[in-house]
C-alpha cells in the first residue's frame, strides 16, 4: 500500500514528499501512513480496495463533528476511492497521555471528555443512517460466543443456554435513541495542544443512551480507578442524568462485545497485541453490579488465558 500511496501522491504533483512512514495498525484493514512534506506532514488513510461508501461517510461525519464543535482531523484531500489525506495531529493517544499526567491533569482531561460525551449525545440522530439496535447487539453477543468462548472459556459449557442469557441481557437495554461515536475509548482520542481530538468515528450510529459513556468509563485500554467517580460527577454537573441499571447493562454488553473482538483478533487475525487487554475487560465484567443477575462468575474464571485447543 505504501508504493500505491506514493505513486498516487507523486502522480498528482501537488506534494513535495520527503518521507512516507507506516503508522500503528488497528483492528480494521485500513492502513495509515505519515506523509512528510517539506514544511509539514499529513496522515494518509489508505484502503486495500475501492471503498467509496466509507470514504463518503467519513467526509460527511467529519463535517457533522466539526459543525457541532467537536475536534477531529480536518480532511486535506480525498484521492480516488481509496485514500483520504488528513491533518496530522501527532501520535499521543489519551491512553498514553493519561498515564503520564498527575491527578489534576487527569481531572482536566476527564472534564474535557465529559464535555465531549454530552456534545455527542446532543447531535441529532438524523446525521447517521446506522443503528445499534437489539438485533445487532444480539449479533455481537453471538460473535463473542463464536470467537471468544471456544478459546478462552473453561469447558464444559451449554452454548445455547449462554446465547439465550446473552440475548435476554440485550433485550433489557434501551431506549436506543442517542447519537454515538460507537468506539469511544482512549485509543481513539488524540491529545494535542491540551485538547482532545476524536478519530475512528466512521461507524457513528444511533445507540443506547449511555453507549459512548460506558465505552470510556469501562475502557479496555485505560482504567480510571478512583477517578471513575469524578468522571461520572463531571457528567452529572453537565446535566447528564445517569440511570444506573441502564448504565451497567450497557457497560456489560459493551465489554462482552469487546471480548468477542479481542478473541477474533487473537485467534483469527493472529494479532496478539489485543491479548493484554482481555484481563482488564474481564475485571470490568466481574465488577459490574448486574453481572451476577445473568451469569455465574466461574464462567470467567480463566481471566482471559487462552486454553489449548484439542
Amino acid at each position: 500500500m505504501k508504493k500505491y500511496l506514493e505513486s498516487e501522491l507523486r502522480g498528482r504533483g501537488l506534494y513535495e514528499i520527503t518521507n512516507i512512514k507506516k503508522l500503528r495498525g488497528e483492528a480494521s484493514t485500513r492502513n495509515f501512513f505519515r506523509v512528510s512534506l517539506k514544511n509539514r506532514s499529513l496522515v494518509a488513510m489508505v484502503y486495500p480496495e475501492d471503498n467509496n461508501e466509507e470514504i463518503e461517510r467519513i467526509a460527511r461525519l467529519t463535517r457533522v463533528y466539526l459543525d457541532h464543535g467537536l475536534k477531529v482531523p480536518a480532511i486535506e484531500e480525498i484521492i480516488g476511492s481509496r485514500i483520504i489525506l488528513q491533518e496530522d495531529l501527532g501520535d499521543l493517544l489519551v491512553q498514553t497521555a493519561f498515564s503520564r499526567f498527575n491527578k489534576e491533569e487527569k481531572k482536566k482531561v476527564l472534564e474535557r471528555i465529559a464535555d465531549i460525551v454530552v456534545t455527542l449525545g446532543r447531535i441529532p440522530v438524523s446525521h447517521t443512517a446506522s443503528t445499534l439496535d437489539t438485533a445487532r447487539m444480539k449479533w455481537e453477543m453471538d460473535f463473542f460466543v463464536s470467537h471468544y468462548v471456544p478459546h478462552f472459556f473453561p469447558p464444559p459449557l451449554d452454548i445455547e443456554e449462554l446465547k439465550n442469557t446473552l440475548h435476554s441481557m440485550v433485550e433489557a437495554i434501551g431506549p436506543i435513541d442517542t447519537f454515538a461515536h460507537r468506539d469511544f475509548h482512549s485509543r481513539n482520542m488524540l491529545y494535542r495542544d491540551r485538547d482532545i481530538y476524536l478519530v475512528d468515528f466512521q461507524d457513528s450510529l444511533v445507540a443506547p443512551g449511555f453507549y459512548d459513556l460506558v465505552s470510556f468509563a469501562f475502557d479496555a485500554y485505560l482504567d480510571l480507578k478512583s477517578l471513575g467517580i469524578f468522571f461520572l460527577d463531571s457528567l452529572e454537573e453537565r446535566g447528564m442524568a445517569i440511570h444506573e441499571e441502564q448504565y451497567f447493562l450497557t457497560a456489560l454488553q459493551r465489554n462482552i462485545k469487546a471480548l468477542g473482538t479481542f478473541g477474533f483478533q487473537v485467534t483469527v487475525r493472529k494479532n496478539l497485541s489485543y491479548k493484554k487487554y482481555i484481563a482488564r475487560t474481564i475485571r470490568h465484567i466481574l465488577n459490574n453490579p448486574v453481572f451476577e443477575r445473568f451469569f455465574d462468575p466461574s464462567m470467567f474464571i480463566s481471566m482471559g488465558e487462552e486454553r489449548k485447543m484439542e
